[in-house]
């Protein structure tokens, strides 16, 4: 466990001091040993960020005739999650310690303890020693830093508890820089250590995506000619959105261990405090949609200046990832982010864009009669072409509203796997597309008489073709090559006249014309169900 103040007063340094008042305090982790004699209203500054758990050594020797200042100083300290304050040669700068004081630290439960007044022979520089060298030596010995941020950040008072402070507490605690960050690097909190560190987020991601994988989540790179280890850890919180947690190690102490604690860390107060309202706001709002809480969608619209009833249409893009480690996953979702929101300013259309899930959702006002609209759909296409060709994207126009949006995109992640397992070479999915997988499964599912015509056309197959070429011959046929012998053939790496070979057996097996429309209609929706179930059992 972490040193108290409790524990800091029984150190030799110290042990001529006395708490005069905020008693109910000195449980209070210490994890650091700061000086602080200027005193400027500048620092009084909320706004800024929270120390970590100092205790704070002063004389208040700039301000030793102003009970005031004095007590404004320490609610200061108290609202910046100070520890406590040791007050040096009192009787010798301040003659006394004013009333006003002691009320207010014993209402804020901060401690103030003073040395042994009217004498001048004890030095900062003892405390700071003795403190930090117990400081030190306990963390040696105790590498679980959770329960001392939670502490730390439970001290606080409600205006600092926030994602901000609580990736400051992290960054001091662990001494490395540390970036939350969504797939589009767009939503980001860095914290950096120290604070007068000029390394920003662009220069975290894009030192990790360029550098050799020392592990999964792991790479040595240097900047500035200096080493620099940086993690890359994916997670979800928030809401169940998906996030990244950056740390860049000028000291090669960081774990992956420490990365799972951080993380650990951050859903559990994700699920505490309404974190939205922090920088993360413009994250919240797709999966207000999704999720259809109106209120929510409604409120951060509103802040955000998004005519959300205007919004008509939802792209869904769906990556491919079969062998990419998390590194290449994370760096083709944050390209294809980055092209369809640079069409999007291109054409100047507003986007609202965020990863749900497994998906790039989209959503926009979209119009069919405006040509540049069509454009715009041609381009952010070869745009995420230019990134990789390993997706498929969804294109559902034409929603009366958000909420409308919001159904069509439940009935896409219902049936896009019964799509793409029909459609396996398929990049640019439609409304038909998605209500024909839909319809082939509910067939399947209900074995109706459907299902069971379309299991009567193919049973001779069925029956007679042992080796399954020619069922897979005409699945490539009608559901891969729209139905033309020369693709048919290139697909299957054969001779156009095999085909055809292929297809006139098919036809005599089954007693099905291919060039019938009705006919094929029903090939069509057969075959379909075949590559959803192969057994076509009754």
């Amino acid at each position: 466990m972490s040193i108290t103040v409790e524990e800091c007063l029984k150190l030799p340094s110290l042990r001529n001091s006395r708490v005069v008042a905020g008693e109910k305090g000195v449980s209070n982790i210490v994890n650091s040993v700061t000086v602080l004699e200027i005193v400027d209203n500048v620092i009084f500054d909320l706004g800024k960020p929270v120390k970590n758990s100092d205790m704070v050594l002063t004389s208040f020797y700039t301000i030793k005739d102003d009970p005031k200042a004095q007590c404004d100083h320490i609610n200061y300290m108290y609202n910046s999650g100070d520890a406590c304050v040791v007050i040096y040669y009192v009787g010798v700068f301040i003659k006394e310690i004013h009333p006003s004081l002691l009320e207010m630290a014993d209402r804020l439960n901060f401690p103030i303890i003073i040395m042994q007044e009217n004498r001048t022979d004890f030095f900062y520089t003892d405390v700071i020693g003795e403190v930090y060298e117990a400081i030190f030596r306990n963390r040696a010995n105790d590498n679980d830093f959770i329960d001392t941020i939670a502490s730390l950040v439970s001290r606080l008072p409600e205006n600092r508890k926030n994602i901000a402070t609580l990736m400051r507490l992290i960054s001091d605690n662990l001494k490395c820089t540390f970036l939350l960050s969504d797939a589009s690097l767009n939503n980001v909190c860095l914290s950096k250590w120290p604070m007068s560190n000029d390394i920003t987020a662009d220069t975290i991601s894009a030192l990790y995506e360029s550098a050799a994988a020392t592990d999964e989540y792991c790479v040595e790179t240097t900047l500035n000619d200096m080493p620099l280890k940086i993690f890359c850890v994916p997670f979800s919180a928030f809401e169940y959105r998906s996030f990244s947690l950056y740390a860049a190690d000028d000291f090669d102490r960081l774990t992956l261990d420490d990365m799972y604690r951080v993380i650990e860390l951050l859903q559990i107060f994700s699920k505490l405090w309404d974190l939205d309202s922090d920088n993360i706001l413009e994250n919240a709002l797709v999966p207000a949609i999704i999720e259809g809480d109106e209120e929510k969608m409604y409120n951060i619209s509103d802040r955000l200046g998004i005519d959300i009833d205007a919004i008509n249409t939802a792209i869904i893009i769906r990556p491919v990832f079969d062998q990419a480690d998390t590194r290449e996953q994370l760096q083709t979702l944050r390209s294809l982010i980055r092209a369809v929101k640079n069409c999007a300013d291109a054409f100047g259309k507003d986007i609202i864009i965020d990863t749900y899930g497994i998906y790039i959702i989209c959503f926009i006002v979209y119009a069919s009669t405006i040509h540049a609209d069509n454009e715009y759909i041609e381009e952010m296409t070869c745009a995420m072409d230019q990134v990789t060709e390993d997706y498929t994207v969804a294109f559902f126009p034409n929603d009366d509203n958000a909420k409308d949006v919001r159904k069509t995109y439940l009935l896409y992640s219902e049936y896009i796997p019964h799509v793409v397992e029909i459609f396996p070479h398929k990049k640019k999915i439609s409304y038909g597309d998605l209500m024909f997988a839909k319809r082939c499964f509910d067939m399947s599912a209900e074995k109706n008489e459907d299902y069971r015509i379309c299991r009567n056309i193919l049973k001779p197959l069925l029956r007679d073709d042992a080796s399954g070429e020619l069922l897979h011959t005409l699945a490539v046929y009608y559901l891969d090559a729209d139905c033309e012998v020369k693709k048919t053939a290139k697909l299957l790496f054969v001779h156009r006249n095999t085909i055809q070979y292929r297809l006139s057996k098919i036809q005599a097996i089954t007693n099905f014309r291919t060039d019938d429309r009705l006919e094929s209609y029903l090939m069509y929706t057969a075959i379909a169900c075949w590559r959803l179930n192969s057994a076509l059992p009754e």
